[in-house]
């Protein structure tokens, strides 16, 4: 039983969410992210899957298999079409289609020569390391041009010759094997055939995706129920950064979170209070000059967890405004504990929270356990997903308040482009049945990997369903990989939607803030303190966005300056400020 009176946010994500549909679609148009669903969460229940905001993983997982299967059945084939006929006797056959392989891969590689050569160089190079074309190729390169590798006439030339010289040993087979020639042609309709049908399965798998009102499939396997389970679950085991004791660290990061932001799931950390926010628990109108002792609550008059269930029924009142300025908020109780402390102590991550368990996690400052009351606000079918976390501590007769704010940006157009027009409906079908055709290639270089496919569901075949709930030796369960946020856009790069989700956060804060003064004020403690830095906060135009931290024009310290360019004059002092 948990202490939230609002549906938590991680109920609503089991809605089919637009997020939900663009991370369906994105694990068959992109291999790189559907692997990393399979390994990291379809195959990995030694680790708990991180917190859902704004989507189910669920279907995620579904479609993932699926989309592993639709890659491994054309490739299946492509080895099938070479080994079939070498085990049956038919080598000519085999002969025959491994050539016309052969000028399929050559073609796909002067095509990437092609497009090397029509690439401008870059005025500026960017940090991320842009991933080489023809990395793929190189040994094809070596064979074809042990020396010389930059000449592009030559490549050319050898390429060209390759393919004359394949072409010459199908027509010489063909001519002395006509029976084998007819066999490899019969294959070569069938692989034409796989295809044509896997690129018209996929396609309307994607539309179905689009139109269908939920995503979940009717029945739940084993490893389904268990991420489902882990995603709901209010409890989040975290990763702690790797000890190191590198003394070059970058002294300019002001953060209270280190590298890593423990709050895995929630997306890039954009915004914090560094440092948190301490306010004595002082008696209103009493003599400042008066000893603390007789100014202060010797025993503080009121529970960490009171002011929590304040604020939270504070925010619920957000949801229930009117449809034209309704700000969605989603309020409820998350607690996060780090994978060491859980291996040592498995208590730390019960099945259930009770409210009185809540409670003492809450009201006891140095627990393992650390309690943050999380609002969610999902915007534009929850393609961005803001949350504000905020900790209350009761400790030395000072409260003490910290907030950190997350956001998840959009997909990658990519898993969004199923959505645009002419790419879905029985048009969409038809012509990705035909352009199924154009990955033959790439398949056939990749062919390889039906064998790692094959060894995934040996894997999940083989491994339990749940390795989280028991320790084992030498096994951590944080969660390492949340797909949502891999897939997510980095903040840096967002654009217009930055100031409606900053204004959302702004919200969230200002509202927090007034409740807390409220109850403070009911619980007869002096509210004035809080009040300036409250106001400080709100209007301050000095924030911790991640790492990027800026301060210009600032002296601090007696006698302090500010620097000025060797040719700008320093205006006198006019007294203007005092």
């Amino acid at each position: 039983m948990t202490t939230s009176h609002a549906p938590p946010a991680l109920e609503t994500a089991l809605e089919a969410t637009a997020a939900t549909r663009h991370l369906c679609v994105g694990v068959y148009v992109d291999e790189r992210f559907r692997d990393l669903v399979i390994d990291e969460v379809c195959t990995a229940p030694h680790r708990r899957v991180a917190p859902s905001y704004g989507f189910d993983i669920v279907p995620v997982m579904h479609h993932a298999w699926r989309a592993a299967a639709l890659s491994a059945l054309p490739r299946a084939t492509v080895l099938a079409a070479v080994l079939g006929p070498i085990l049956t006797g038919a080598v000519p056959a085999a002969i025959l289609i491994a050539s016309g392989f052969g000028i399929l891969l050559l073609a796909r590689l002067a095509t990437l020569l092609r497009g090397v050569d029509r690439q401008s160089t870059p005025a500026h190079k960017s940090r991320r390391r842009s991933p080489d074309p023809l990395q793929a190729h190189r040994y094809l390169l070596r064979l074809l041009l042990p020396r010389v590798t930059t000449h592009k006439a030559l490549v050319i030339k050898r390429v060209t010759t390759a393919v004359l010289w394949l072409a010459l040993t199908i027509l010489v087979i063909t001519l002395i094997y006509p029976r084998q020639a007819l066999t490899a042609l019969f294959l070569a309709a069938t692989i034409t055939l796989v295809y044509l049908t896997v690129g018209a399965t996929r396609q309307l798998i994607l539309n179905r995706i689009l139109r269908t009102p939920s995503l979940r499939p009717s029945r739940l396997s084993g490893r389904q129920r268990a991420a489902d389970r882990q995603q709901r679950h209010m409890c989040a085991v975290y990763r702690r950064s790797r000890h190191t004791d590198d003394e070059d660290d970058d002294l300019t990061m002001f953060t209270l979170f280190g590298d890593a932001s423990p709050f895995i799931g929630a997306g890039e950390l954009v915004y914090q209070w560094n440092p948190p926010m301490s306010i004595q628990l002082l008696r209103p109108d009493t003599d400042d000059e008066a000893p603390l002792h007789e100014r202060e609550h010797s025993v503080p008059p009121f529970q960490a967890h009171e002011l929590v269930d304040y604020l939270r029924e504070a925010v619920l009142p957000l949801n229930a405004d009117s449809q034209d300025v309704r700000l969605p908020a989603q309020v409820q109780d998350r607690v996060y504990v780090t994978e060491t402390d859980v291996a040592v102590d498995r208590s730390l991550l019960p099945h259930h929270f009770t409210r009185s368990e809540l409670r003492s996690i809450i009201n006891t400052p140095e627990s393992k356990q650390h309690h943050f009351l999380e609002v969610t606000t999902p915007a534009d079918g929850s393609e961005f997903v803001a949350t504000v976390l905020l900790h209350v501590s009761l400790q030395g007769r000072t409260l003490s308040l910290s907030t950190a704010a997350c956001v998840l940006a959009h997909t990658p157009r990519s898993f969004q482009r199923v959505e645009e027009f002419g790419r879905h409906g029985a048009t969409a079908v038809l012509w990705a049945a035909f352009n199924g055709l154009s990955a033959l290639p790439s398949d056939i270089q990749h062919s390889w990997r039906i064998f790692r496919y094959l060894y995934t569901l040996a894997k999940a075949a083989a491994l339990p369903r749940d390795l989280t709930r028991n320790p084992i030796r030498n096994i951590l369960i944080g969660s390492r990989v949340s797909i949502r946020e891999e897939s997510s856009q980095a903040w840096t790069k967002v654009q217009l939607e930055k100031s409606d989700i900053l204004g959302r956060l702004k919200t969230i804060e200002q509202r927090l803030l007034s409740a807390a003064s409220d109850f403070l004020q009911t619980m007869d403690v002096d509210t004035s303190a809080f009040n300036d830095r409250a106001l400080k906060i709100i209007n301050s135009g000095i924030f911790n966005f991640g790492d990027n931290n800026s301060f210009t024009n600032n002296a601090v310290g007696d006698a302090a300056q500010v620097s000025v360019a060797a040719n700008q004059p320093v205006q006198p002092d006019t007294g203007a400020a005092k």
